[in-house]
């Protein structure tokens, strides 16, 4: 009876280590944090909409498709005017519930300030950033109000988390503001993407896209070596269908002059991770000049790229080898703290010779 009895209780303790073990092993839920701009710009209208109202079906719609794991929602500007302490955590990054989100996000109403940098700030502590991969994903309509910078924040949050990433959608802002240079910077700095969405279609594919073709997360432990990726293919038709052109890679990252068929600009574009492009409207680099940021995705050209295509420049940064740098350093006789400059290019001084 006693053997038995221990049997019994060896196999029971056997199968809660087997299971203990098993749960260690188990990958964590990736974990995210949806900021929601609820400041008094928020009712401005567009199409004779208000944009909180654009919002609240954008979001409603990325629900729909989530896939990424755990998400919280963060709002500021949403209960007190003038008050840049007004940021509120209203679902813990601790599951995913749709339907929560939906209500919180359906009561949500717009009255105070914009602290960008505050609720970002918020979010990444929430998600313990410094110990754990975290995501925010930001969607404001104005630039920061509170007097901060949200471009020294990414690099800040950049530098102490472990695998810290902000993609950030920038509503109804205009081409070339602070706003837009702001917000660009916080996505930039951090790893992650800025879309412009100009409209209700443009922020539901802008959302869509972040959160179903999230950036890759880079490796612990790896250093920029000398290889760049392949650059950006442009498509004549809307969702990466019909004619495709080539940028960088195996084709020209310089063109003076895109074929005819291309002036009229693109449908769809899509870009290696690092990979931007400077636009000129007229052939040999002239006219007026746009930047389309490094890494974009647009299964449909948003209206602030939807111009004229004469001629390009398109650049992009070096990315990261699958090996040790001081391995490779050692082995190449190289300075294994040598820093790797990008490869980014900027406008022209002048037009340039062929």
């Amino acid at each position: 009876m006693r053997l038995a009895l221990l049997s019994a209780l060896c196999l029971q303790a056997a199968c809660a280590l087997a299971c203990a073990h098993a749960s260690a092993q188990a990958p964590a839920a990736s974990r995210s944090i949806l900021v929601l701009d609820a400041s008094g710009s928020m009712w401005g209208q567009i199409d004779g909409q208000p944009k909180i109202a654009i919002a609240r079906e954008a979001v409603d719609a990325m629900l729909g498709g989530w896939n990424d794991g755990n998400l919280g929602l963060m709002a500021y500007g949403h209960r007190r005017k003038g008050d840049c302490e007004d940021i509120e955590l209203l679902i813990e990054p601790t599951g995913f519930d749709a339907a929560a989100i939906r209500r919180q996000v359906g009561a949500l109403n717009p009255k105070g300030m914009t602290p960008i940098s505050a609720a970002v700030r918020r979010a990444a502590e929430q998600l313990r950033f410094t110990e754990h991969k975290a995501t925010v994903i930001l969607v404001s309509d104005g630039d920061e109000t509170c007097q901060a910078d949200p471009c020294a924040l990414g690099a800040e949050l950049e530098g102490l988390g472990i695998d810290f990433t902000a993609h950030v959608i920038g509503f109804d802002i205009e081409t070339g503001s602070q706003a837009q240079l702001q917000l660009q910077c916080l996505a930039s700095s951090t790893g992650g993407r800025y879309l412009a969405a100009r409209d209700a279609g443009e922020l539901n594919r802008a959302l869509q896209t972040i959160t179903q073709e999230p950036v890759p997360a880079v490796e612990p432990g790896k250093t920029a070596g000398i290889h760049f990726n392949d650059g950006c293919v442009a498509f004549d038709q809307e969702n990466y269908t019909g004619n495709r052109m080539q940028m960088g890679g195996s084709a020209d990252s310089r063109v003076r002059e895109v074929p005819e068929a291309w002036r009229n600009g693109i449908k769809s574009l899509a870009c290696k991770a690092g990979c931007g492009i400077l636009v000129f409207t007229e052939p040999g680099y002239d006219g007026e000049n746009y930047s389309i940021p490094d890494g974009s995705q647009f299964p449909s050209m948003p209206s602030d790229y939807a111009r004229p295509f004469g001629s390009f420049d398109m650049g992009c940064s070096a990315i990261l080898e699958q090996e040790d740098s001081s391995e490779r350093s050692a082995e190449q006789g190289e300075d294994p703290d040598a820093t790797i400059e990008p490869d980014v290019k900027s406008p022209p001084d002048e037009s340039p010779t062929e």
